[in-house]
């Protein structure tokens, strides 16, 4: 299996999750909350988190269960922590057997989910995937930019995070919109979530309440 087929796979294992439950968590405030909270539909208090090879818990945590590892394994890291992209190749490497270098990452980012200036204090322990790298700078420099200013409160207190609109959209190769004013680019986004089982969940008002905030302060 190619590194770029894992990638499409765990992509959309993530988003398919997120489509059965949106609480699907992609920020805690510490490893040991990962077993009760990663698997929620299948709650297990005893899972632990597992080291990522000789790395520190404080730093990256591996959970997992039997199974579908694009379904039942993630890797999460500490906010601040600088060697994200190493830790994702490491979990690559340690949960599929897969040997990969930086190289092989070519057109995508290892990305935080949650923006990582976001998390109070960088503390917060993020889950990280591989994300288009066009799509992936697209959005950052919209929305992610924005919604990272310090002075809203929950970026100063909320270490529990869920999947977001934006964030299933970055995950799923979707770029946003080019303003406020591209009703196409926001229909487009729309047809999407609609086509892939979101119809009943209105993404119209969804999409069009975080892209007016990012828009409002860009």
């Amino acid at each position: 299996m190619s590194l770029q087929a894992l990638i499409s796979r765990r992509q959309r294992a993530l988003f398919d999750a997120w489509v059965r439950d949106p609480l699907v968590q992609v920020q805690v405030e510490h490893p040991e909350a990962l077993g009760r909270l990663v698997f929620l539909d299948d709650f297990d208090d005893a899972i632990e988190a597992e080291r990522a090879g000789r790395r520190s818990l404080k730093n990256v945590a591996i959970v997992r269960k039997p199974g579908n590892p694009d379904e039942n394994a993630s890797v999460w890291v500490r906010a601040g922590y600088g060697s994200y992209q190493k830790a994702w190749l490491g979990f690559v490497h340690q949960v599929y057997g897969i040997r990969a270098t930086a190289s092989d990452l070519a057109g995508y980012n290892i990305d935080h989910l949650l923006n990582k200036a976001r998390s109070p204090g960088k503390a917060g322990f993020i889950r990280i995937e591989a994300i288009n790298d066009a799509v992936n700078q697209a959005w950052g420099g919209l929305f992610e930019r924005a919604a990272s200013n310090p002075e809203f409160s929950a970026n100063q207190t909320r270490f529990r995070r869920t999947m977001s609109w934006i964030i299933a959209a970055k995950l799923m190769d979707q770029p946003p919109p080019r303003g406020p004013d591209d009703h196409q680019g926001i229909a487009r986004l729309v047809q999407f979530f609609n086509r892939n089982g979101l119809a009943a969940d209105n993404p119209q008002r969804g999409l069009t309440q975080m892209l007016e905030f990012a828009y409002r302060f860009r």
